[in-house]
């Protein structure tokens, strides 16, 4: 199934668009919470101004000989302060100034010496949100005067008009900041973050396209930050993978040419194995001696060319699932590999000749339950028990040791939740040991063979052949006393 081309995004659905956005957001939401006091510190400072100049057009008042000043001047004196009425209040008398006759009916009390954060910012947001006219009583002391108290009467739609200038010359101050600082901030992370990413999205963009060019893998730069090692990381990865598709690519070859190798291999050994067979009927000795290596030549031969084409399959072979004991099936590869010919056959057991003159001089002991009941595909696990036993044999060991330790219901098999029941068998020897070179590759195919002549394949068509049921292989131990293997297979308790 071809796969969509992907793109990478417009700039206003980039990192960088929701970058610009999200800063001048958070700078905006930061201004709000410095929005509220501006305003009601902005309140209580217009009126303690205003309080000043009532406080001069009062003194303006005093300072005449009988305190008595024309209409005019006090209505002008008022209207330059701002302000409806005055009371100054001294010890032993009181000075008043108003605009007209008539006092001003009081909507609201304000005593500015009695101030508190809240209270503050309440009344800031109520004077904001006024729409109507009230007329204010304010009280306070004059900052020129702090002994005195005085009152005056002021509308509030003055106070609310100035409040909402000064608002907004705060909304734009804010704003300014708010897109200075989302611009630094912006060009900043874009150079540091959002533009090595884009970079690296477009080179994993790239590589997608075309994993087998080599040219597409990322270099990894110079910075040592966590994008840097990020950079160096996906390079090594994508070595790697270029590294595996080139193998998967031999291996798919190879499979072809194998098909073709068994299939022409076949039809040589047919022919071949029709002369055997009228020369097993040979009246010399020495002829009849020949007839079995040459079978056994021939079988490993087609059993090479099957090893090989079976590992090139992409999807391994479909089970087919039988029940059966764990220790007839163990029984049976140890029979067959103790009755083999003194000569290697398939991977080079050593047995015992027909003659009797080569009698077998390894042992395989075992030591497992005979209750252990698996529903697995009888062939698969033959082959790969087989490759593990045959192994060390044919690596010079003489004893091979299968023991055994069982979990029950402690864990889970595949996808399903049904707790299942693993028998743990350790298949040990006491040959040489594996070499360095084989423990760095044990599983990889053409590369893993732990002696000369080998392809390597064994072991890693006995971990996929065990894999498919579920299971698994690794190797416990290895040194000069021999090797210590691990097989983990579900069985039905």
């Amino acid at each position: 199934m071809e796969r969509p081309h992907l793109k990478l995004p417009p700039w206003a659905k980039s990192l960088s668009a929701r970058l610009l956005v999200l800063t001048v957001s958070f700078v905006m939401l930061a201004e709000i919470f410095v929005f509220a006091p501006s305003v009601a510190r902005f309140r209580i400072d217009w009126l303690k101004a205003h309080l000043d100049s009532g406080y001069l057009a009062a003194l303006a008042l005093e300072a005449t000989p009988d305190q008595m000043i024309p209409d005019d001047l006090e209505k002008e004196l008022l209207s330059n302060a701002g302000i409806e009425a005055v009371i100054l209040r001294r010890e032993d008398r009181k000075l008043l100034l108003q605009r007209d006759d008539m006092p001003a009916k009081v909507d609201k009390d304000v005593n500015v010496t009695d101030f508190s954060i809240p209270m503050a910012l309440m009344e800031g947001l109520s004077t904001l949100s006024q729409t109507g006219d009230r007329m204010l009583r304010v009280v306070g002391m004059p900052s020129m005067a702090p002994d005195f108290e005085i009152e005056i009467l002021v509308h509030e739609e003055s106070l609310t008009e100035a409040m909402r200038n000064f608002g907004w010359r705060v909304f734009g101050l804010s704003l300014m900041i708010s897109f200075f600082t989302a611009g630094l901030v912006y060009f900043a992370l874009n150079r540091l973050m959002v533009r090595p990413m884009r970079t690296l999205t477009r080179d994993m963009i790239r590589f997608r396209e075309n994993p087998q060019d080599k040219s597409s893998v990322i270099t990894p730069g110079l910075r040592d930050d966590e994008i840097g090692v990020a950079r160096q990381e996906l390079a090594i990865m994508q070595q790697d993978l270029q590294a595996m598709l080139n193998q998967r690519r031999r291996l798919a070859a190879l499979g072809t040419a194998a098909t073709k190798i068994s299939h022409d291999l076949r039809n040589a050994l047919a022919t071949s194995m029709l002369m055997t067979e009228q020369l097993a009927k040979s009246e010399d000795d020495e002829v009849r001696a020949v007839v079995p290596r040459l079978l056994s030549s021939m079988e490993r031969a087609v059993y090479i060319s099957e090893q090989t084409l079976s590992f090139a399959r992409e999807t391994p072979p479909p089970r087919d699932l039988a029940r059966f004991t764990l220790i007839e099936l163990i029984e049976e590869i140890r029979d067959q590999i103790l009755l083999q010919k003194s000569e290697p056959l398939l991977d080079g057991a050593v047995g015992e000749n027909p003659d009797g003159k080569m009698p077998c001089t390894a042992r395989i002991e075992i030591d497992l339950p005979d209750n252990v009941m698996l529903e697995a595909d009888y062939d698969m696990l033959f082959r790969a028990f087989s490759n593990l036993i045959r192994n060390p044999l044919e690596a010079g060991a003489d004893l091979v040791s299968i023991t055994h330790s069982i979990t029950n219901g402690l864990e889970e098999l595949g996808e399903s939740d049904e707790p299942r029941s693993f028998i743990e068998v350790s298949i040990s020897d006491n040959g040489p040991g594996l070499p360095e070179k084989a423990i760095k590759n044990l599983f990889v195919p053409f590369a893993g063979s732990g002696r000369v002549g080998g392809t390597g394949l064994g072991l890693a068509i006995a971990r996929e052949l065990i894999s498919t049921h579920h299971g698994d292989l690794r190797l416990v131990a290895t040194g000069p006393d021999g090797a210590v293997f691990l097989v983990k297979l579900p069985f039905i308790a």
